[in-house]
């Protein structure tokens, strides 16, 4: 077996996730990974030469730092918080391990991963930064489009006026049955308009209201498990809103069903659980699971925005105002789906009156 040539050796290097930063007896850098460029926001170029302790905030000191004053010894810390001197900071899994050609030369592997937390939280806080641009354009385009509609109503009714065959008259009908359906979808584009109406509700009357719904509309092909928390206390929130929430995500739930299969609807407390950048001690999750055949990859990181969708007669507009309301309540939804089916997470806050 051949040895890899040097630039094969920089693209595997570089295809990894950890960063990997060598330094020199003195704590120079000597080499950086692609993943480290991105992580330390500078180019290989620009770090090659620096003292690694340069990039790193002086007034918020890390732990990494003192691990490295201790000398080229292998240790390893998990969950530590690295802020860099630009300001940037992140938690992350760190490990140092002595790799000079000689004991005791000083030279040193810098392995930093970024933790799973710190994954999670940055997958948050860019869909929690993303929403709102999104509803914004749908907004905007909901009132471009609804104006000249309201204009082709218009004409096809003093149209129908001047009409004397019956025949012709059908035809206008169909103009302003269509627009009006046209209309019916671009409302529900704009989503709820009105500000949450907050008071004490109990989250299992929500949830069984919309258990009797689903259960109605599909007595024979879906059966619904009830998974339920009771010592789950009330929550101040709008009721008819998270019923409209839960309602979207439960029929995308049914239309993820091809032939027969579950539903299973869960609730937990949680406990000092972080949203965006506001940590709360309590928290209710919410898991709504189908068996059905999960969402397609190339779709989960856009399953949320206006239009998107990967069913034949769907809108692609009951996620998004589904997490437009979630959000609107300080909470936020997750996303897990594979080939078994599809969880969709809700966890809103817990507050008491």
């Amino acid at each position: 077996m051949q040895t890899p040539a040097p630039d094969l050796n920089q693209r595997i290097l570089d295809t990894l996730k950890a960063a990997l930063l060598c330094l020199d007896h003195e704590g120079r850098i000597t080499y950086v990974n692609a993943t480290g460029e991105a992580l330390l926001d500078a180019s290989a170029r620009n770090l090659v030469g620096r003292p690694f302790a340069s990039l790193l905030s002086q007034v918020e000191p890390s732990t990494i730092t003192a691990k490295l004053a201790l000398g080229p010894i292998a240790l390893t810390e998990h969950e530590a918080t690295i802020t860099l001197a630009n300001g940037k900071s992140f938690i992350a899994d760190y490990s140092i391990y002595p790799c000079g050609e000689q004991a005791g030369d000083g030279e040193v592997l810098v392995e930093i991963r970024l933790s799973e937390r710190q994954a999670k939280y940055a997958r948050e806080e860019f869909s929690q930064m993303q929403q709102p641009a999104t509803q914004q354009l749908a907004r905007g385009l909901a009132h471009e489009i609804n104006n000249p509609l309201g204009g082709i109503r218009g004409a096809a009714q003093l149209l129908q006026r001047e009409l004397d065959r019956p025949d012709w008259i059908e035809y206008t009908e169909v103009i302003i049955n269509e627009v009006d359906r046209l209309q019916t979808l671009i409302t529900n584009m704009l989503g709820p308009s009105n500000r949450p109406q907050r008071q004490l509700i109990n989250i299992y009357e929500v949830l069984e209201h919309i258990f009797k719904i689903i259960h109605a509309a599909e007595p024979e092909r879906i059966v619904i498990h009830r998974d339920y928390d009771p010592s789950i206390p009330t929550l101040m929130a709008d009721r008819d809103l998270l019923i409209q929430a839960f309602l979207n995500i439960a029929r995308n739930a049914v239309q993820a069903i091809d032939d027969r299969g579950e539903i299973t609807i869960k609730t937990r407390i949680g406990r000092n659980f972080t949203i965006g950048q506001v940590t709360h001690a309590l928290v209710v999750q919410i898991d709504i699971t189908d068996s059905g055949r999960g969402v397609a990859p190339e779709l989960s990181e856009t399953i949320f925005l206006p239009m998107i969708t990967d069913k034949a007669d769907g809108s692609g507009l009951g996620l998004p105002i589904a997490q437009e309301i979630i959000s609107r309540h300080g909470g936020m939804i997750n996303l897990k789906s594979g080939e078994s089916g599809t969880t969709f997470s809700i966890i809103l806050p817990l507050e008491q009156a």
